[in-house]
């Protein structure tokens, strides 16, 4: 299981720190779900592609990086990414709450 490609933690300071346009923003995700799930296709048989989208309230994660700069249609985008990345790959949205 392959864990995971888009998290609103674990962020490159060059990413949150970049003063990114949405289009860049989405781009920079883009190429790393792409690049990621292109180097592990065929191994890897699920994927995390969002984790812990939900804060502990069950709403969506206002705070994320990826909320701030693309909205809330970051989510499905991601999915849609890493559907194009990898067509035969089970794909899941990994959540504690």
């Amino acid at each position: 299981r392959g864990h995971t490609v888009v998290w609103h933690d674990q962020l490159s300071t060059w990413v949150t720190s970049g003063n990114y346009s949405a289009a860049q923003a989405d781009s920079i995700m883009k190429d790393h779900i792409t690049t990621v799930m292109t180097r592990y296709k065929g191994k890897i048989g699920i994927w995390d592609v969002v984790n812990e989208a939900m804060g502990d309230d069950a709403s969506i994660r206002a705070s994320s990086y990826w909320y701030q700069e693309l909205g809330a249609g970051y989510i499905d985008r991601a999915f849609q990414l890493a559907r194009a990345a990898d067509p035969s790959v089970k794909l899941s949205h990994n959540d504690y709450n």
